[in-house]
């Protein structure tokens, strides 16, 4: 059987441009959590958010593509794009990726609704002739998916999924997945959302989900696993992995940033507008599965990035869930979870974890669990807070993802071999390009 392989990651989210910029905010242990400027949110009970504000698109995209597409098609476009440079891949040409043979799988939970919000006020305002054309495609949750095939020229099996909050983890999985069936030879796979605006933020509050009680103190609003914890801070941002057969990235001398080794998806068929039973038996269930796959036992595993909703409930049953999950080694192995570093990003937080988790192993650094202070009573796995903990020879990551209606996914990262880097993939791209030439040039304005 072949291996799924990780030879690219793009990433824009509330922590800055790219992964390093990811990477350092999940280090820091702080917040860059705040109060929202986009409108007024003085009649929410939640205020706060994260917020790519380094991300500009005019900076990065041609001005009529903007024109006709929603503010989280331009965050994923522009990831996917930088995933695939990270990968040193191109699709199509003599040295690119047959178009056929690439894919794109795409997370989110919203949709558009900076853009559909607009062109509603206009359609009740000044009446239909005022509704832009581009109103039937820019606000649906696959929209992102097709602009990226477009663009980049993709032909091969695309989809998207939306599964709540981890839409992401379900993207992965099924990239994984096609690759493994000899369907693609590349995908690349991520999330993408944008929930604020007042439509899109009104239906954050109704799913009661989002804290009420860090209006005043933004930056310590989201706290998962703590005393003190109250409710979810969402935030913007899109990430992408580029996700390649083991096979084809070794013969094009890829650079192999990690493995997607394992993976298990599973529905607690629980209540609705809950996450996961109260005893997490399903969503252990899925642990063991997603360990089972990559070949591993609980006690080979480094660390833990835990979905870390911060929603009391749901945390309870996370932590019932890895305790029955690891059973001897559940106060043994470091658990963390970067969401409260720069908020809980919904279609895109699975594949920020992944990220995360990659980043984890090359550096043997598990990231502390930002605002944690005091864990709440009986959360007794060894959650790692304050600071950055060292863990030699770290080679596992589990990661963890749940949605409503009690869907549970769990992937496991692993390090790339020793003798499995050809060293040829291209830099990530840190800020928008000043110079390209010509062809490139064409490809990013969509020419």
């Amino acid at each position: 059987m072949t291996r799924v392989v990780i030879t690219g990651v793009g990433a824009v989210t509330p922590a800055g441009i790219g992964t390093d910029a990811l990477w350092q905010r999940a280090l820091s242990g702080r917040s860059c959590v705040r109060r929202i400027d986009r409108f007024d949110p003085a009649s929410y009970r939640c205020q706060v958010a994260g917020q790519s504000d380094s991300f500009v698109a005019r900076d990065w995209l041609p001005g009529r593509f903007i024109k006709r597409t929603d503010r989280f098609t331009h965050l994923a476009v522009v990831a996917a794009e930088m995933a695939l440079r990270d990968a040193g891949l191109g699709i199509g040409g003599d040295s690119g990726v047959r178009p056929e043979r690439a894919g794109v799988m795409v997370g989110n939970v919203l949709g558009g609704w900076d853009f559909a919000e607009r062109e509603l006020r206009d359609l009740w305002s000044q009446g239909v002739r005022e509704v832009s054309p581009y109103q039937a495609t820019a606000w649906f949750p696959a929209a992102p998916q097709g602009n990226i095939c477009i663009r980049l020229g993709i032909k091969g099996r695309a989809r998207t999924f939306v599964c709540d909050r981890a839409s992401g983890a379900y993207a992965l999985a099924h990239a994984a997945e096609t690759i493994l069936r000899g369907q693609a030879d590349v995908v690349i796979a991520g999330g993408t959302e944008q929930p604020i605006s007042p439509y899109a933020w009104l239906c954050c509050q109704t799913g009661n989900f989002l804290t009420s009680a860090g209006n005043s103190d933004p930056a310590a609003a989201y706290r998962p696993f703590d005393r003190g914890h109250g409710g979810t801070v969402v935030g913007e941002g899109s990430v992408f992995l580029v996700l390649e057969r083991f096979e084809h990235a070794w013969e094009r001398g890829a650079r192999i940033r990690g493995e997607l080794a394992g993976w298990a998806l599973n529905n607690d068929g629980y209540m609705p507008y809950y996450t996961s039973e109260p005893h997490g038996a399903t969503m252990a269930a899925a642990v063991a599965r997603s360990l089972d796959r990559a070949g591993i036992r609980a006690g080979d595993l480094g660390c833990v990035v835990a979905d870390g909703s911060a929603i009391p409930r749901e945390d309870a049953a996370e932590v019932t869930a890895l305790r029955s999950a690891l059973r001897d080694h559940d106060g043994l192995i470091p658990v963390t979870s970067v969401k409260a570093s720069y908020g809980h990003l919904l279609g895109s937080a699975t594949p920020a974890d992944v990220a995360v988790a990659v980043q984890a192993i090359k550096h043997g650094l598990v990231p502390p669990v930002a605002n944690l202070r005091s864990p709440a009573p009986g959360f007794d796995l060894d959650f790692v807070a304050g600071a950055p903990r060292a863990v030699p020879g770290l080679r596992h990551v589990l990661v963890v993802s749940r949605g409503l209606g009690g869907a549970n996914a769990c992937l496991v990262v692993s390090g790339a071999d020793a003798d499995s880097d050809g060293g040829t993939a291209g830099a990530e791209a840190q800020s928008p390009p000043q110079t390209a030439t010509a062809a490139t040039s064409h490809q990013r304005n969509g020419g």
